[in-house]
């Protein structure tokens, strides 16, 4: 994991004369955007049935569950359809069929607020989209009324590369998903 403070200098570029706290501040919020608005920040993770059907998650310390991504039954590797196989609460919380006892999770997550300063950020995102999470930094230090780096035309150019940066992230997260899916399955039993 990478820390967003190592972002600290890109939103410099874009945005002078704040305190590096302030930066800090803006790049938490862009970054946990970014992840909300992407849900390319991904874990999987194998659950046994508990006896009332839910299933018990555990998402990374200080993060929790935006989006259940795939459910597949680890006996059969087959994937199992919501509303048929298994149900998702408002919570994200899963509630299989008795027919299902261990599946595998893939869901995404965002960091829970108040963040801290020392997050561990995902250093595939840091690494593919710094310019984009910096953007998002910058366009909301240049919305900040009353200060002498203020500029609403700037923050609104700003904001369109962080979007163009959490759309595209979207993109690679559906594709990748896509590509687990739908991948060929023989539906023989050899032994």
């Amino acid at each position: 994991m990478a820390q967003l403070k190592d972002l600290l200098q890109l939103v410099r570029e874009k945005c002078s004369g704040m305190l590096d706290q302030q930066a800090i501040d803006q790049l938490k919020k862009s970054y946990r955007s970014f992840c909300i608005e992407s849900g390319y920040v991904k874990q999987r993770e194998t659950a046994i049935r508990n006896i009332d059907g839910s299933v018990t998650l555990y998402p990374e310390l200080d993060h929790y569950i935006i989006s259940i991504n795939t459910v597949i039954e680890t006996k059969w590797s087959k994937e199992l359809k919501q509303s048929i196989d298994y149900t998702v609460n408002s919570a994200n919380e899963i509630t299989l069929l008795p027919d299902h006892q261990e599946v595998i999770v893939d869901y995404s997550i965002a960091p829970i607020l108040p963040m801290s300063d020392s997050i561990d950020a995902s250093e595939q995102l840091l690494q593919r989209w710094p310019d984009e999470l910096a953007s998002g930094a910058a366009a909301l230090l240049r919305r900040m009324p009353k200060k002498p780096w203020t500029d609403f035309e700037l923050a609104d150019y700003y904001y369109r590369d962080f979007v163009k940066g959490h759309r595209e992230a979207y993109k690679v997260s559906v594709t990748a998903n896509d590509e687990i899916q739908f991948q060929p399955q023989s539906t023989r039993n050899f032994f």
